[in-house]
């Protein structure tokens, strides 16, 4: 067993490589290309990119740290990893507290927009952890506001093209909470979770999310780029199963991420270069 000195550092690496492993903490790379669209300060997207990261070791811990017990018992959550932070969880509690500090103080330091980005994703994930991910339909709408608060560390406060882009990752994180909650169903049923999934069975949750991808096309079409926003509906063709969930969830990447990456693209360097397309930018 590693002494108490380590294990505060075993916990937060192993938290890091957990999510790294499940291709989760996109967020990140979608908030820094944000900022890089929107032409800040290169100084600044480097104050933003660490504050991000810092803010993702938060988040994950923190949810990690309120379902210890959850995650023990549900099989295929990584078991030797969810055991060391039972064991240690007041070391746990330790490092959220300590990423809390950091992350007010560079918070404050930089603009009020990382606070407000801070604060509202410590009350969200708190209330997710502990009463909105047990609520169908709810745990997607929480899903969204976590789309938009975590964007937040990728624009200024005041920056209307920044809330634009944030309403369409809002949607698109609605749309990757309900695979997931299909993915989990089987566990979260074992649990006791009444997720979406769980509550309205995977098939109707497997429309919720094609829904979603709907609501996502005509998002975009509305308020960023017209024809670039139909390329979401090729998230339509993306099969969706329990059995296969995690598969899906890449492959919906492989369509939402180039065409992230072709509005932002748009964005930045204007409607020239994709003149050819004849709409938007």
């Amino acid at each position: 067993m590693s002494s108490g000195l380590t294990a505060p550092f075993r916990i937060v690496a192993d938290a890091a490589i957990y999510r790294i492993r499940k291709r989760e903490g996109a967020n990140l790379a979608t908030s820094m290309t944000l900022a890089v669209a929107l032409s800040l300060p290169v100084t600044d997207i480097a104050y933003r990119c660490v504050f991000g990261v810092l803010l993702n070791l938060f988040v994950y811990l923190l949810n990690d740290c309120f379902d210890v017990q959850l995650d023990l018992a549900a099989p295929g959550r990584d078991s030797e990893r969810t055991q060391f932070l039972h064991d240690h969880l007041g070391a746990g509690w330790t490092m959220v507290a300590l990423l809390a500090i950091i992350l007010g103080v560079t918070g404050w330091l930089h603009s009020t927009g990382l606070v407000v980005a801070f604060v509202a994703n410590a009350v969200l994930i708190t209330a997710y952890s502990r009463v909105l991910k047990r609520l169908p339909l709810v745990d997607l709408v929480a899903m969204v506001g976590w789309g938009v608060t975590m964007a937040m560390v990728g624009f200024p406060i005041e920056s209307v093209d920044g809330w634009r882009f944030a309403g369409l990752l809002a949607i698109l994180c609605a749309v990757t909470e309900a695979i997931q909650v299909i993915r989990d169903a089987a566990s979260d049923q074992q649990a006791g979770l009444r997720t979406t999934a769980v509550v309205l069975g995977v098939r109707p949750t497997v429309w919720v999310a094609r829904a979603l991808m709907v609501g996502a096309c005509v998002y975009t079409c509305l308020v960023l780029h017209t024809l670039l926003g139909l390329i979401f509906l090729c998230a339509l063709l993306v099969p969706i199963r329990a059995a296969s969930a995690a598969r899906s969830w890449d492959l919906l990447r492989l369509v939402l991420g180039p065409t992230w990456l072709l509005l932002l693209a748009a964005h930045r360097f204007g409607g020239s270069w994709l003149s050819w397309l004849a709409v938007g930018g």
